[in-house]
């Protein structure tokens, strides 16, 4: 049976989420976070200029969310939020290892595409880690059905 693209990504998603969870670290999906941490980002703007006396500091720290966005100030949620935004589509997930956070990318090898290591090189720049997880998720994988039947019971 052979494996197609999507497939194999949703079977790196499982081995990097197991992976991330074995090592404790902390986690999400960008492509199902994206949104979501866009709307914590404006909401703590808005909680901000509506009590302007309260720092963005102190909402993005102790905010409900915090264990979301994973972030520690407002500088970083906002750098992590515009990355996403500007470069949709190169990174798979953000951890927090308890010592570094960073952008991960999902890979079979090592060798990555110019347009990834541009994106790579432009968050160095901003100040942001970058990982690669590298699993070998086979192309073909064998499967059969067994049929049971009563007398065999």
């Amino acid at each position: 049976m052979r494996i197609n693209s999507d497939d194999k990504m949703r079977i790196f998603g499982v081995l990097a989420e197991r992976y991330f969870a074995d090592n404790n670290w902390k986690y999400y999906s960008i492509e199902k976070s994206t949104e979501r941490l866009q709307k914590i980002a404006e909401d703590i703007n808005g909680q901000h200029n509506a009590y302007p006396s309260i720092t963005r500091d102190w909402y993005v720290q102790n905010g409900g969310a915090r264990d979301i966005h994973l972030a520690d100030s407002w500088d970083e949620l906002k750098t992590i939020v515009g990355f996403m935004k500007s470069s949709p589509g190169y990174f798979d997930y953000f951890v927090d290892t308890g010592e570094i956070k960073a952008f991960c990318i999902l890979s079979a090898t090592k060798e990555l595409e110019p347009e990834r290591i541009e994106v790579i090189l432009k968050a160095q720049e901003a100040g942001i880690r970058t990982l690669v997880f590298l699993a070998n998720v086979p192309s073909d994988i064998e499967a059969s059905i067994l049929q049971i039947r009563k007398s065999e019971c």
